[in-house]
């Protein structure tokens, strides 16, 4: 029987090459019986969910339908990787759960940095993405538990046996051929042939500290496209930009590393023992004369200052270009204004936004279907991410010839592919043809074709994202006042929504909370004061659950977020799986001023009889509104 094979990361180890060498190959490899890359429990080209499963309590199962893909392949070798695999907690989780004959067939395969090159590269990694603020000190003295390595290793040695634990060095200088996919599939014994397509491992380029430090504060503060940003900037290639071992001091770098010294030389001895100078520290040891307080203030001076002139080069250069590129569009406009009468009449007849990207004459691939109550458009912009949009309530029923899907112009904007499902009807998406079609796209492996799924919505909208999200295991979803279900049995308590109540609750997907555990990450933006949005919140269960709760949100969570204008924003983190509780909080720190919050905090004072109270906190709000008006 073939050897399944996990390949668990670390993190910033070339796992995205990798991955991508895998599925690009996937169909040679398979038909050629060299190697299938495993479907199961894979959605799309990212990271395995078996650590997600490990933590939900479904590994056992997950690994199961692992050995019946491979029994159907009996002579191949079988691989799953996924970086989330290399967790102490998940590693636990899985010898707990494997069975006997997953830990007779599993090798293991897992590359590492030296801890202090691991950190640099993951203190970058998050700057870019804006999940951390530009602060050293604070992020090392988070990062200290992530130097701890042999643990892990350990304990799948202990599942697999240590004989198949391999644990690779990560760098140019121990790797076959300086490349990690080579090296890969050096171990598992598969030469790299010409039919197959290979990304050399080792062409990413590494911002400076400065230059990482700078995209994370613009990101925070401005309304520019990180994506876009960087990639102008690689393409202006500034001088003093593209750095490494730049974070850390050498004394911070060795002392990382002196906190794990006897723990690598067991790891080196037990796992790694031809590769016995991989975890030396010769190069931060002794005197540096040129490392002087005031050489490194210098440098650190030339460096942001490199940054700020390529940072600012490349924002204008941006927006220089959308300045140009909408005067050019102004230019082809050749027909006379358009008298207020005819401008109205065009405006009804224009079609919708998405139709003209995908019609004859578009630029973009995509469909529309029609099931009766209920539609879905789609359009193709990237094979990065999907968003997949669900109607709530005040869209349900809207004729309006161009009519667009919930979160039409955030996907526009972002490049993000957009399957967008209407409803006509106030029926919660109780429609046969309609889930047909949904699972149809998901037998037909629609979903997997893109590197990361989301599903989201606001109220009915979020149950349609929560209870279809197990369509595509792994997605994220980000959910507004989620509602769960309205079957009554269910809820009993619930009394609103009387048309969605008097739906076929008896159709499949009709508990979202039954839908969930597969999904990677479940963002639930709520009112935890707002009892019935409350209740159908605590029916959700999981450790893949954020909770993002904002007394005062109501009902209208979305809506409110809008009026602030930082909807997109959050939407754009929880939809890439960066935003934290942290960023959500900062984000609706502005609430207090906006009406919709003073009328949903009366409304609970109200009703928890603290008249008074509701008295005074609606005059110190029309105070502070005086107040900003006449500042």
């Amino acid at each position: 029987m073939g050897k399944i094979w996990l390949h668990i990361g670390s993190p910033k180890t070339g796992t995205t090459s990798l991955q991508n060498f895998l599925n690009d190959n996937a169909d040679t490899l398979r038909d050629t019986g060299r190697l299938n890359f495993m479907s199961t429990g894979r959605a799309h080209i990212a990271h395995n969910q078996l650590a997600a499963a490990a933590r939900t309590g479904n590994a056992t199962k997950l690994m199961e339908d692992m050995l019946r893909e491979a029994d159907a392949m009996p002579d191949v070798t079988q691989v799953a990787s996924s970086e989330m695999l290399f967790n102490l907690h998940t590693a636990r989780k899985l010898s707990g759960a494997a069975p006997d004959e997953f830990k007779q067939r599993t090798k293991v395969i897992c590359y590492i940095r030296r801890q202090d090159s691991y950190l640099e590269a993951l203190y970058k990694q998050l700057l870019k993405n804006s999940r951390i603020p530009p602060d050293r000190q604070a992020f090392l003295d988070d990062a200290k538990r992530r130097l701890h390595y042999l643990n892990t290793f350990n304990t799948y040695a202990d599942l697999f046996g240590e004989e198949n634990i391999i644990v690779r060095p990560f760098g140019p200088k121990w790797l076959v051929d300086g490349d990690v996919v080579r090296d890969f599939a050096h171990h598992l014994g598969m030469p790299i042939t010409r039919d197959l397509r290979v990304m050399e491992g080792f062409s990413n380029k590494t911002f400076s500290a400065e230059m990482s430090e700078l995209l994370s504060m613009m990101g925070e503060r401005t309304d520019f496209n990180t994506r876009e940003v960087i990639r102008e900037l690689i393409a202006l290639n500034h001088p003093g930009t593209i750095k490494s071992r730049d974070v850390f001091s050498r004394s911070e770098r060795l002392g990382l590393m002196n906190q794990v010294t006897r723990e690598n030389r067991r790891l080196v001895k037990r796992f790694m023992p031809d590769c016995k100078d991989f975890f030396q520290t010769e190069d931060l040891e002794g005197e540096d004369s040129s490392a002087s307080t005031e050489d490194q203030l210098a440098t650190q001076l030339a460096d942001r200052a490199a940054a700020t002139e390529a940072l600012m080069t490349a924002m204008g250069n941006l927006q220089a270009r959308r300045k140009q590129e909408a005067e050019l569009a102004a230019e082809a406009e050749e027909l006379p204004t358009p008298s207020p009468a005819n401008d109205a009449l065009e405006e009804a007849l224009a079609p919708p936004t998405w139709y003209r990207e995908i019609y004859p004459g578009g630029d973009k691939r995509g469909w529309f279907h029609s099931h009766g109550s209920y539609a879905a458009s789609f359009v193709e912009r990237d094979t990065d991410q999907l968003v997949v949009s669900f109607d709530n309530l005040s869209q349900a029923g809207n004729d309006a010839y161009a009519r667009e899907p919930w979160a039409q112009k955030f996907c526009a904007d972002r490049e993000y592919s957009h399957l967008g499902i209407y409803a006509q009807e106030p029926t919660w998406f109780r429609d046969e043809g309609l889930i047909a079609h949904l699972e149809g796209l998901r037998d037909e492996g629609f979903f997997s074709g893109f590197k990361k799924v989301a599903f989201v919505g606001t109220s009915m909208g979020a149950f349609g994202a929560l209870t279809f999200s197990s369509l595509a295991p792994g997605a994220t979803v980000v959910a507004f006042s989620p509602q769960t279900t309205l079957d009554a049995a269910k809820v009993p308590w619930e009394g609103r929504f009387a048309k969605g109540r008097a739906a076929d609750w008896g159709l499949p997907y009709s508990d979202a909370s039954k839908q969930t555990k597969s999904a990677s990450q479940v963002y639930l933006i709520y009112d935890q004061f707002h009892e019935g949005d409350r209740k159908h919140v605590e029916r959700l269960k999981g450790r893949n659950l954020v909770h993002l709760k904002g007394a005062g949100l109501g009902h209208k969570s979305a809506l409110v977020l809008s009026r602030m204008n930082v909807l997109k924003d959050v939407m754009e983190g929880a939809v890439e799986g960066t935003l934290s509780e942290l960023d959500f909080y900062r984000a609706i720190r502005a609430r207090k001023d906006i009406y919709l919050y003073r009328q949903a905090m009366e409304g609970y004072l109200t009703d928890r009889g603290n008249e008074k109270r509701a008295e005074r906190f609606a005059s110190a709000f029309k105070k502070r509104r005086r107040l900003q008006n006449t500042s």
